[in-house]
């Protein structure tokens, strides 16, 4: 991580910016400290990127491993936005836990410990020898089948709390279906999608996930 520093914020953004050749709004930074004495303030501030962060989640997911006892070996790559990193293991059932609740809270335990090292939002999908993509099937088919009760009831259908990115799943996956509505809602951990019939013939699903 480069530090830069400057009697503001202010100042050591811009040395920083005139450094690297970016724009402020391009520059991902923390302030490291903030020294004052009598007469004087200096703020530093350090720079990093993107990788920076990968490289900090694929190291604090190894560490979770080995607090759990399990060798295995990590995969990370950046796409579409989103830090996706697998765990490759042969104990992958300690790993993903009870309908996947520990590999979930390790999921959320990186993302937290991501925000606290450098201070943004950033979407981490952690996956465990594809069980994600066998989720994410059993959760399309499940979407559809209630898309098609919804739509010879009119009743609403309340789904199960999920992740962001199993709520994504539902939401595209119903993309299209004609007089049908997805949308998420509640806070945290009881937030959910719901599948509501509407009248008019537009698709008016919410992929509002973060």
């Amino acid at each position: 991580m480069n530090k830069y520093e400057g009697k503001t914020e202010e100042e050591a953004v811009k040395k920083a910016c005139q450094d690297l050749g970016v724009e402020v709004k391009d520059l991902n930074y923390q302030i490291i400290s903030v020294k004052k004495t009598l007469f004087t303030k200096i703020v530093t501030i350090g720079i990093y990127t993107i990788n920076d962060v990968i490289v900090f989640a694929d190291d604090y997911i190894k560490r979770c491993l080995k607090a759990l006892g399990v060798t295995g070996s990590t995969e990370a790559k950046y796409e579409d936005g989103v830090i996706k990193l697998n765990i490759v293991t042969q104990k992958n059932r300690t790993v993903i836990g009870r309908s996947g609740e520990t590999l979930r809270s390790i999921n959320e335990l990186t993302r937290s410990a991501c925000f606290n090292r450098f201070g943004g939002h950033y979407r981490i999908l952690l996956n465990c020898d594809g069980y994600k993509e066998n989720k994410y099937e059993k959760y399309v088919s499940m979407a559809r089948h209630y898309a098609n009760e919804v739509s010879r009831t009119h009743v609403t259908v309340v789904l199960d709390p999920m992740t962001s990115d199993e709520r994504r799943v539902i939401h595209q996956a119903l993309t299209g279906y004609p007089h049908i509505k997805t949308q998420s809602l509640g806070i945290g951990h009881k937030r959910h999608v719901t599948i509501q019939y509407v009248e008019n013939d537009q698709t008016l699903n919410k992929d509002n996930e973060e």
